[in-house]
């Protein structure tokens, strides 16, 4: 099953929560070691993805490590957003693989902002499943990240006493997390992953296992709180409270019209086949680098990538919000939140729920009306493929009665991830129930603990 690492932390790094996830190769079974850890990201420390305080992530993260007793310090971490890291998918004249590298370089300068000397990039020929071999053009992908920006991750990995051995893209962890280990029935369809995060959203769809489209939309955890916050005239954090603990649209009816827009060719794209190993990888000889190095050897490990193209600490059964994290009420949250469903709402519950789910009714359609227009711009480009389901991650993903708003809208069953569905995990120090609750939030860290465990 394994081709590389089998003990591994997987780290997400978000603008409002750190995810780490401990996964280790035990026999064919993948283990989850201990709880997931989310710890709350410093404020202001990371910007739009990017790490702009490397100190003060650096310190979370030793936290996190103290805390939770992590049993290895071996590190997969992601790169993401949508200022500092681009994927594109360029269709060009079929060629072989001695020429491409160098069309790339041309393709480069016309599909990404960044200037070629200060980015760290990637490409591979993309091989849609039941397409034609004999096609004169061929679909390549492109993902490139500005060189500083994968800097200060490994730079601030290393500080935290961690050793980074590769630093992934989010589209090909959440694939590795909820549909590679998502059963055949994932597998052998045509799949779409949403993953609502704070700041975007980014939508892939995986036919086979493989990655063959991707976009980001600016819908998402932080533009939903602002709805609320304006409408109700709250302050931003009570605003993201009212969010995590009000929010209930099982009500709300959907519009039934849409205007059948596609998307701009810059906006769609393809990713790497299921075959192929993450964007960044650190060459072999700069993952055995000792775990307390001095930040002098930053630069060596963070620049000289070998590409080859082949959560927050949870407290004990109390989540803590992820980016956007509206969570299945607990417990512990009764006091701040209205009853769980078996438990009959007070008035005064009710209403607030009332009037936070009428603020976000404009905002969640827009999210669904945009999944629709990338679904049905896939579909013209595919022969109609079918869409078998939609996968909701990041902490918005359990919002009360979105499934079933996405389902309506788009005619797609949709339902929730549970990344550790098909993971081994010891109810004695993490229950089922509360994995399911945190399983979105963290669904990409466990996609890239899971980057050398899993067969490709």
């Amino acid at each position: 099953m394994a081709r590389g690492a089998t003990h591994v932390l997987g780290l997400d790094i978000g603008t409002q929560t750190i995810k780490v996830v401990e996964l280790r190769l035990s026999g064919q079974d993948v283990v989850l070691v201990g709880q997931p850890a989310i710890v709350p990201t410093p404020t202001g420390s990371v910007v739009g993805g990017r790490v702009v305080d490397e100190e003060a992530v650096s310190q979370a993260l030793m936290q996190a490590v103290s805390e939770h007793r992590f049993g290895v310090k071996k590190v997969v971490a992601s790169v993401g957003g949508d200022t500092d890291v681009v994927v594109r998918i360029a269709e060009m004249p079929r060629m072989e693989a001695r020429e491409l590298d160098e069309a790339v370089q041309w393709e480069l300068d016309r599909q990404t902002p960044f200037p070629i000397d200060q980015v760290i990039y990637d490409f591979q020929p993309v091989e849609h499943p039941g397409a034609d071999p004999a096609s004169p053009n061929m679909e390549v992908f492109l993902a490139v990240a500005q060189e500083d920006m994968v800097n200060a991750h490994a730079e601030t990995m290393m500080t935290s006493k961690m050793i980074p051995i590769a630093i992934d893209v989010e589209p090909l962890a959440l694939g590795r997390a909820l549909v590679e280990l998502g059963g055949d029935a994932v597998m052998q369809s045509t799949a779409v992953v949403v993953h609502i995060g704070h700041t975007h959203a980014l939508i892939c769809i995986f036919c086979q296992g493989v990655p063959v489209f991707t976009r980001t939309i600016p819908t998402a955890g932080e533009a939903f709180t602002a709805a609320i916050r304006q409408r109700l005239g709250l302050s931003e954090l009570d605003a993201d409270r009212a969010k995590r603990h009000f929010a209930d649209v099982s009500d709300v009816i959907p519009y039934d019209d849409y205007d059948d827009h596609g998307l701009d060719d810059d906006d769609s794209g393809g990713m790497l086949a299921a075959g192929d190993d993450s964007i960044f990888e650190v060459s072999d000889a700069d993952s055995s680098v000792d775990a307390d190095m001095s930040l002098d050897s930053t630069d060596d490990i963070a620049t000289h990538v070998d590409v080859d193209t082949q959560a927050y600490e949870l407290p004990p059964e109390t989540p803590t919000p992820d980016e956007t994290a509206v969570h299945a009420p607990t417990a512990d949250d009764q006091a701040d939140g209205p009853a769980d469903a078996a438990d009959p709402l007070t008035e005064d519950e009710r209403l607030a729920s009332e009037h936070v789910s009428d603020a976000l009714v404009d905002s969640i359609t827009e999210l669904a009306t945009e999944l629709q227009r990338s679904i049905q711009h896939y579909r013209r480009q595919h022969r109609r493929e079918n869409i078998s389901t939609i996968i909701l991650s990041g902490g918005t993903a359990s919002m009360r009665g979105l499934p079933e708003f996405i389902t309506a809208e788009t005619g797609v069953p949709t339902q929730v991830a549970n990344p550790f569905s098909n993971i081994r995990t010891n109810p004695t120090h993490v229950s089922d129930a509360y994995l399911r609750d945190v399983g979105p939030a963290v669904s990409i860290a466990v996609g890239l603990a899971l980057r050398d465990i899993l067969d490709r």
